[in-house]
């Protein structure tokens, strides 16, 4: 699952019961970076704090057939895309004894992990790309976009005689992606989505 946090770098993610049992959650919060490429790490940050995501509340009680709203809060504007997990966890018990010790017990067989996934946009958001030598499509803005499709043309074809290939792959910014079999192609039309603006656009570059 994923979250999508608005410009003012809030958003929120209901945690659903499914149990007939009282469970207690925890969250933990990881920083991602070289999202999408061999390269992705994610490390564990302190809860609280100026900067960062903070989560609300980060512990609670879910009683049995019930749901939480937790919501999930950028503490400073970013200058670049800012990917977050949030790990949701059922543990024994919680720390926060006023919660804990209210005489209902908890019976988990192991401990469920539920991640999602959070982006923080930027302050302000610069979607750009360009081609590459050897047709490698590169992100050189501060925001992600997901490459839909690519069209492979010749000088005079039109876009729908083009060679369409399905890819659904974000990119990242600084990272790429590189088509396959471009060669014999005079044009490359690359079809993508704008998470920010919520739009569908397309454009038109020259292989050679």
């Amino acid at each position: 699952m994923a979250v999508d946090m608005n410009d003012q770098g809030e958003g929120s993610v209901r945690v659903i019961s499914r149990t007939n049992d009282v469970q207690y959650i925890k969250t933990t919060v990881l920083s991602v970076s070289g999202r999408n490429t061999p390269q992705e790490k994610e490390t564990e940050v302190s809860v609280g704090g100026d900067s960062g995501l903070v989560v609300m509340p980060p512990k609670f009680a879910l009683p049995a057939g019930s749901s939480k709203m937790v919501r999930l809060v950028s503490m400073a504007p970013v200058q670049e895309e800012t990917t977050w997990r949030v790990k949701f966890e059922a543990v024994p018990q919680l720390d926060d004894e006023s919660i804990a010790n209210k005489g209902v017990k908890t019976q988990l067989t192991l401990n469920l992990i539920w991640g999602v996934l959070v982006s923080v946009p930027p302050e302000h958001p610069r979607l750009n790309m360009s081609l590459q030598t050897g047709g490698k499509i590169k992100n050189d803005g501060n925001q992600r976009f997901k490459i839909l499709k690519v069209g492979l043309c010749k000088k005079a074809q039109s876009e729908k005689a083009c060679t369409w290939h399905e890819v659904n792959e974000n990119i990242y910014p600084r990272a790429s992606y590189t088509p396959k079999n471009i060669l014999n192609y005079d044009r490359i039309v690359v079809q993508y989505w704008d998470w920010i603006s919520k739009s569908t656009n397309k454009k038109d570059f020259a292989i050679h």
